[in-house]
């Protein structure tokens, strides 16, 4: 009994790198985060998100990040953090259902997390751009990365 303990947990001590390097690329995720060796190789993530109203058929400016009222930044601030930590496993749903809460003539609203981080191939930083949008009659628009003009 002890013996095979011991296996087991070798085998997902040696295994767990691994794994953690599968989630972190996959879905985003923090290399800090998990236990893993994979923070020692890169830099943890850099993430800006922003908040756009849209107003009917039309996407207003983002918010200005200064000008954000104390509940709109700690809405804004505990995503931000939950998307470091767990990348694409940490929706923006929750953080357009709250804005929507806070502003009520909004018809919907954009969130747009912009990450910088370390390209393991280039050895460069490597801008990733994730948006959805968020509509008060319940859509819920896929998160995707948007597609710049001419391309």
């Amino acid at each position: 009994m002890k013996r095979s303990l011991v296996v087991s947990f070798l085998a997902l001590f040696a295994l767990w790198p691994a794994i953690q390097r599968g989630l972190a690329w996959h879905y985003d995720i923090d290399p800090w985060k998990g236990f893993g060796f994979a923070m020692y190789s890169v830099p943890g993530p850099m993430k800006t998100v922003r908040v756009m109203p849209l107003l009917g058929s039309r996407r207003a400016p983002a918010l200005d990040i200064d000008a954000y009222s104390e509940a709109e930044q700690r809405a804004v601030d505990r995503f931000r953090e939950r998307r470091r930590a767990l990348g694409r496993l940490a929706s923006m749903e929750p953080l357009g259902r709250r804005m929507l809460e806070l502003h009520a003539d909004w018809q919907g609203v954009a969130i747009v997390v912009v990450t910088l981080s370390l390209d393991a191939e280039t050895a460069r930083l490597a801008l990733g751009i994730r948006e959805q949008e968020i509509w008060r009659d319940g859509r819920v628009g896929p998160e995707r990365t948007p597609v710049a003009p001419g391309r």
